[in-house]
């Protein structure tokens, strides 16, 4: 346990040292309070008993009570404080971790299992610094001073004790072990159940229009009965055990009855420490019946940090520190192959370069690779094979960080978050002015439709921007582009959910404010496409064709062909 919690807390495990050593003094002088009724019981058993010595004991008692509620106020505090402080701290040191990763990361663990992690298993492990520690502190000081004290008393006392306990581990130990089995397949159960709630709420209109809601969505169904027999069968495991090991322990009271009153009757001990060795026992008995509860309690949120170091042993994006600044923003693609997780290869060889200040437009059918090279270029993969450089530097050797604020995306999904519409225009710049928002909105053609809002800017947005259609939610994310101003653009059919007005309106934006700009463009529309410096035609993961709008057209190809149709259809009418 508290490898674990060095290796999650690292540094700040120190400060766990002061709750620990004050409940090791609290279990110090709850021993010394046995000590002071020990005394006490011998003044009444020898005839030295008197009104002055009852004082002192309750004075003694007293300051023992006052210390103890001291040591145990601040351990619990200083606990409970260094809890919520470790747990915040892992989960943006996990949080941080898990957005270096790349994509194919996520799509081998399921949400629910990544959101396990970072709510049930980080609270688990909050649990360990809040409860567990001090408790097993407290149990393990008592318990050695115990077995003292009655090794003090009588030899036979110590030893029959320590005979008993050692009787009682491996069914504690066997707790243990269930508990952490039972945790894994638990752990399991409750990330089927989340990943299958977060597909029926994100596909609620499907699941209502198929009829698939209730006891008939097959999937949610097993799942939530799976989740109940795990959390029984959980239970179920550990009982016995558990109730095993406490009937073990509770065999020293008789037992101790049966030596003392052995040994009173032949004179090696007196009454006052015959009374006072049940004393100790029962109190150790109950110490160990925390024990047999706990130490399960353990081994299930030791489960709960393999969890974590699992995600964060995963290996992130590496990159040179010695690069902290980007001076040249010529994109060039160096022979790249790609495929997904070692499967099929979707790029076969690309390459190309984009100069500084130009406009690339990516075209092509679908599957032909278009979008995979701008995730390429912001990172979210890295390359099987070839390289990408950025001002002839390899974009491996440049952290994530310097690469995401030298790139404004526009991708065809817009996410945004549960916060203003202010707040998630301002995420492209989070010191941008109020002017500065509502300029790039402007551009954006958002300005109109947030100002008739319930409450403007200030709207609050549901998580994914429920309320708003698809192409409000584009244009917002289009302002959050402009507001930043980087020197690469990367766009995914950015006006694909735009009337015609709007549109126009935009790619003047654009085209004003992406002067000077290495720009990648995956579009279909010939407006957006013609103006591009240089086109690429893509095709089952090849550059199939290459050159600009009137060198393509005279080329007579693929690209000349859709050019032709898109003409053409601008004619039809229907009748």
């Amino acid at each position: 346990m508290m490898k674990d919690i060095k290796f999650l807390m690292g540094a700040d495990c120190k400060k766990l040292i002061l709750p620990i050593c004050l409940s090791v003094l609290d279990s110090l002088l709850n021993s010394v309070m046995y000590g002071v009724m020990l005394l006490t019981l011998a003044a009444l058993y020898d005839g030295s008993f008197s009104a002055a010595m009852v004082m002192r004991a309750l004075l003694w008692l007293l300051g023992i009570f006052v210390l103890r509620c001291i040591f145990q106020g601040v351990a619990f505090t200083d606990a409970q404080c260094l809890g919520a402080n470790a747990s915040g701290k892992l989960r943006l040191r996990l949080g941080n971790h898990i957005r270096k990763l790349h994509l194919g990361y996520f799509n081998n663990h399921s949400i629910g299992r990544l959101n396990g992690v970072l709510t049930t298993d980080v609270t688990d492990y909050e649990t360990i610094i809040t409860h567990c520690l001090c408790d097993v502190v407290k149990v393990a000081s008592f318990g050695i001073l115990s077995v003292g004290f009655l090794f003090y008393i009588h030899p036979a006392f110590g030893l029959v004790t320590l005979v008993v306990c050692g009787l009682a581990v491996p069914v504690l130990f066997r707790s243990g072990k269930a508990s952490g089995d039972s945790a894994t397949r638990l752990k399991q159960a409750k990330s089927n159940v989340v990943t299958r709630l977060i597909e029926y709420i994100s596909g609620i209109k499907t699941f209502r229009l198929y009829n698939l809601t209730g006891a008939r969505f097959v999937k949610l169904d097993r799942d939530l009965k799976g989740l109940r027999d795990a959390s029984t069968k959980s239970e179920l495991s550990v009982l016995p055990l558990s109730l095993g090991f406490y009937i073990i322990t509770a065999m020293l009271i008789p037992i101790s009855i049966i030596f003392g009153g052995y040994l009173q009757m032949r004179g090696e001990i007196t009454a006052a420490q015959f009374v006072l060795v049940m004393f100790v026992t029962v109190s150790l008995v109950d110490l160990l019946g925390v024990l047999s509860s706990l130490y399960p309690q353990i081994r299930s949120i030791t489960k709960a940090t393999e969890n974590v170091r699992e995600v964060l042993d995963e290996t992130p994006f590496g990159y040179d520190p010695a690069v902290t600044k980007l001076d040249n923003f010529d994109i060039a693609y160096e022979d790249v192959h790609f495929s997904y997780n070692g499967k099929q290869e979707v790029l076969g060889g690309v390459s190309f370069t984009a100069k500084a200040g130009t406009t690339t437009a990516l075209i092509g059918p679908s599957g032909s690779g278009k979008t995979t090279i701008t995730s390429l270029l912001s990172r979210f993969w890295d390359v099987t094979g070839g390289r990408i450089t950025i001002g002839g530097r390899d974009i491996r050797e440049i952290s994530p960080d310097l690469l995401a604020s030298n790139m404004a995306i526009v991708f065809q999904d817009v996410y945004l978050l549960n916060d203003t519409i202010y707040n998630n225009i301002r995420i492209g710049k989070p010191d941008a002015t109020e002017e500065e928002v509502y300029a790039a909105a402007k551009a954006a053609c958002a300005h109109a439709f947030i100002l008739a809002q319930p409450d403007g800017y200030q709207t609050m947005l549901s998580e994914g921007g429920g309320g708003l259609s698809g192409g409000e939610k584009q244009r917002i994310s289009i302002a959050r582009a402009l507001l930043k101003d980087a020197p690469i653009v990367l766009l995914d059919e950015t006006t694909s959910n735009l009337d015609a007005d709007n549109e126009q309106e935009i790619n003047r934006a654009f085209r004003k404010l992406m002067k000077h700009k290495t720009v990648l463009v995956i579009a279909h529309k010939l407006g957006t496409i013609r103006r591009a410096d240089q086109i690429l035609v893509l095709k089952d993961g090849k550059i199939y064709e290459e050159g600009n709008h009137e060198t393509l057209l005279a080329q007579g190809g693929w690209y000349a062909d859709v050019c032709r149709e898109q003409e053409a259809a601008k004619t039809w009418q229907i009748s």
